[in-house]
């Protein structure tokens, strides 16, 4: 399932308000390195859509660092999602629940 650019746009707004997908210190840093997560929760699924009824393709675990070029967000319902990238996926976009990571 694709989120429309609307939705997409809505909820990154939304998440970067709580602080999920903040820039930095400046905007042409992140834009340099993507956006960058640490896995909090113990283990943690990267589903193959923002989904949770979605196939788990990856298993991560707390502290590894997990991200993507660019900063995406979707959403299922409650669920918030942020794009990552992983071989493991058809597309290699992957999705991560939002609280079971903090940016870095």
């Amino acid at each position: 399932m694709r989120m429309n650019r609307l939705t997409t746009t809505v909820l990154a707004t939304a998440l970067g308000c709580a602080g999920f997908l903040a820039a930095g210190p400046s905007a042409g840093a992140a834009a340099a390195s993507g956006c960058q997560y640490k896995v909090v929760w113990p283990t943690a699924g990267v589903y193959e859509n923002p989904n949770p009824n979605s196939v788990v393709v990856k298993v991560k675990h707390a502290g590894d660092i997990v991200g993507a070029s660019t900063c995406e967000g979707a959403a299922y319902n409650e669920y918030g999602y942020v794009l990552v990238t992983t071989d493991a996926a058809a597309d290699r976009r992957g999705w991560m629940r939002v609280e079971a990571v903090v940016q870095v």
